[in-house]
């Protein structure tokens, strides 16, 4: 397991570090305003994979469009683990975690609205937006029946 944190520490929760589907960065406007970097880079996981600690009380979100919604510690303002109608997962703010998760970005995705000064690293599969479900299948292929 490897933990994770707000900045304050009043926040903490866990995840098994051996089920992390994959670690994204996202270029998209929303998520280059609430990191304030040029992009936001997150770690996706079962949310059975995935537990609060401490703090919960202190996680309050913010819909930043229709059917994802941005955690946040209340205290600190830190970013904070989040799910979303749109995925099954849950989203872990991959600044947020302690230690070295022992994984590194696989995907760029909504590389249409990237940052200007932004230079991506082409050696990742990118996707100018969200991505096709074809896109995502090259990425993850399901076992043939």
């Amino acid at each position: 397991m490897i933990h994770g944190s707000c900045l304050c520490a009043e926040v903490t929760f866990e995840i098994d570090e051996s089920k992390i589907i994959m670690m994204n960065n996202c270029h998209c406007a929303n998520c280059r305003k609430v990191t304030g970097a040029d992009y936001g880079t997150f770690i996706q996981i079962s949310p059975q994979d995935f537990n609060w600690l401490s703090g919960e009380e202190y996680v309050s979100t913010y819909d930043s469009s229709p059917g994802n919604h941005r955690a946040f510690c209340k205290k600190c303002g830190s970013r904070m683990p989040q799910t979303s109608d749109a995925s099954p997962f849950t989203t872990i703010p991959a600044g947020s975690l302690d230690a070295d998760p022992k994984v590194t970005p696989n995907v760029n995705i909504f590389t249409g609205s990237k940052a200007p000064w932004n230079i991506i690293d082409d050696s990742l599969p990118s996707s100018i937006d969200m991505g096709t479900p074809e896109f995502w299948a090259k990425l993850f292929p399901q076992p043939e029946k």
